[in-house]
């Protein structure tokens, strides 16, 4: 039963993960910009997050956030 239970979770985890790399899922709270605390979500974003905030206003607008999507 627990590797069941375990098994389960890791899938879980991985949908959440994949589900996390598009601007609507990721822009939480639909202000039509990601914050960093949203960007969170996507390990991979976190780590781009300072290079793709061209003005460096600590939010991602669709623009920024579409140089990640190509990378």
């Amino acid at each position: 039963m627990k590797k069941l239970v375990m098994s389960v979770f890791v899938i879980a985890s991985s949908f959440s993960a994949i589900a996390a790399d598009d601007f609507a899922t990721l822009d939480v709270d639909n202000s039509g910009t990601i914050s960093k605390e949203e960007a969170m979500q996507n390990v991979s974003l976190v780590h781009q997050f300072k290079d793709l905030d061209a003005d460096s206003n600590g939010e991602l607008s669709k623009e920024e956030f579409a140089n990640f999507k190509a990378s």
